[in-house]
């Protein structure tokens, strides 16, 4: 009788652990049979460093997708195989980003885990992956994994190997040869006149050493100031919240590091350039500040008087998943004005000008807006913005003598003017490149729409899953 009651129980128990082992996976595995794993230790020791796998089981899903570990204070982790991610780590955060997911089935991450010399207690670890799917963003949970770890000597020599939450792990080597070196940076700027009149050339070596990983240089950049990258070394350039940027999700592997910007004015200025370059040493954000530069720009009057308004710089085109890029409008075609003065549009033969309200217009204003599906990302290639509103699609047509129709749109306070609409990006970087060489619009640029929405090249690539073409 006691036999058959405690078979009962154990035939019971079974069937409680299996519906709990099913609830566990439906909550962080889903549907859709994607799961994150992670082989990480139960037990470690303080100032202990092992070596710690993550698995996500992705199946045959591809595009763009991110996994993001988050660790407690007192952990850390070192880089070790990221499967052709980008990998980034700051403030117990460490994230790999694909543009494009490998073709295995599992993608199998392998880091080293390091407990701090002071670190103790019960630590606790979440991971996360997210992906595109059916144009919507999702997310898939790790399990989370508790860590007790404790103080330097408490674990006897005779005792086993800690146990791991999947599979046991060895300790690495943790020798001072395996420690990143100091970083011992500086930064050199020059800068030197350029070839028109108003503009200067800055030149930066950043002997960054065995750095690696996360980097960013930034100088101030004052309101009214153009700014042109010339040589980016492996960054993203951009001009943002008043800085110039060059960014790096890794940095190239070398010691030195090349980079070089270009700066126009309209006007007389004076500027005082605050540079600094942030990097990554021992898992540590640091930074190494410039001294303070000061520089006169002087445009000469003849010049202030004769230009005209250029294409806006003010939408970017994406480049990469971390990082954009900003796109400078050609000087040899359109160039600044203040906004009080008239835009004036030369033909090779002759010249149109756009007369002031207060005459009469020479050229009848003809504005075609954009056509935009709903639900349907859309791109397009945006030749040129302006706040003046004398400037028309037939105008421009005529100036870079383009064939079809010049589409136009307001908004941020600039009439924006368009060509083209492709399903896919190739098809709408290809036409930027005919726009660029063949009608010498140098400033041309994709921009994207979805649902009536203009968003960025980035996003849409994201939500059509397709890949970004240079």
């Amino acid at each position: 009788m006691y036999k058959r009651y405690f078979s009962a129980m154990i035939k019971y128990l079974f069937i409680l652990v299996n519906a709990f082992t099913v609830f566990i996976y439906s909550l962080f595995g889903g549907d859709n049979g994607i799961t994150v794993s992670g082989n990480i230790p139960k037990t470690m020791t303080a100032g202990q460093e092992v070596a710690i796998e993550l698995k996500v089981t992705k199946g045959s899903m591809s595009g763009f997708a991110k996994l993001q570990l988050e660790l407690p204070e007192g952990l850390s982790l070192k880089e070790i195989d990221n499967k052709g991610a980008n990998y980034s780590y700051s403030d117990g955060i460490a994230k790999w980003v694909w543009a494009s997911l490998p073709s295995d089935n599992d993608i199998i991450i392998k880091a080293t885990l390091v407990a701090g010399s002071s670190a103790s207690g019960v630590k606790t670890i979440g991971a996360k992956y997210s992906f595109v799917e059916n144009n919507a963003k999702q997310v898939v949970e790790m399990v989370p994994i508790e860590v007790t770890v404790e103080a330097a000597g408490a674990v006897a020599s005779n005792e086993t190997p800690p146990e791991t939450n999947t599979v046991t792990t060895t300790e690495t080597n943790t020798s001072s040869s395996n420690k990143e070196p100091a970083g011992n940076v500086t930064v050199d700027r020059t800068i030197s006149k350029g070839a028109s009149d108003g503009e200067y050339i800055v030149n930066l070596k950043v002997k960054k050493g065995a750095t690696r990983g996360f980097a960013r240089y930034s100088d101030d950049l004052p309101s009214g100031v153009i700014a042109k990258a010339l040589s980016t070394d492996g960054s993203s350039f951009s001009v943002a919240d008043g800085k110039v940027k060059f960014v790096w999700v890794s940095v190239l592997m070398k010691d030195e590091l090349e980079l070089s910007y270009s700066l126009t004015s309209t006007v007389s200025i004076s500027m005082t350039l605050n540079g600094e370059y942030s990097y990554l040493e021992d898992n540590q954000s640091k930074k190494h500040l410039l001294k303070p530069e000061v520089l006169a720009i002087t445009v000469t009057e003849a010049i202030v008087n004769n230009i005209t308004e250029p294409v806006n710089t003010q939408t970017v085109e994406v480049v990469t998943p971390t990082e954009t890029l900003a796109v400078v409008a050609p000087t040899e075609t359109l160039a600044v004005v203040t906004p009080t003065e008239i835009v004036a549009v030369e033909t090779p033969t002759e010249t149109v000008a756009v007369v002031t309200p207060t005459e009469t217009p020479t050229t009848t204003k003809v504005i075609e807006t954009v056509a935009k599906t709903d639900g349907n990302v859309n791109y397009m290639v945006q030749i040129g913005a302006f706040t003046s509103s004398n400037v028309t699609s037939s105008l421009l047509k005529q100036k870079f003598r383009i064939s079809e129709n010049v589409k136009s749109e307001f908004q941020g306070g600039y009439s924006k003017f368009m060509v083209g609409s492709h399903n896919q990006y190739k098809g709408a970087r290809d036409q930027r490149e005919v726009v660029r060489n063949n009608n010498g619009v140098k400033g041309a640029f994709v921009v994207a729409y979805n649902q009536s929405k203009r968003i960025t090249v980035q996003e849409a690539l994201m939500i059509s899953n397709q890949k970004w073409y240079k």
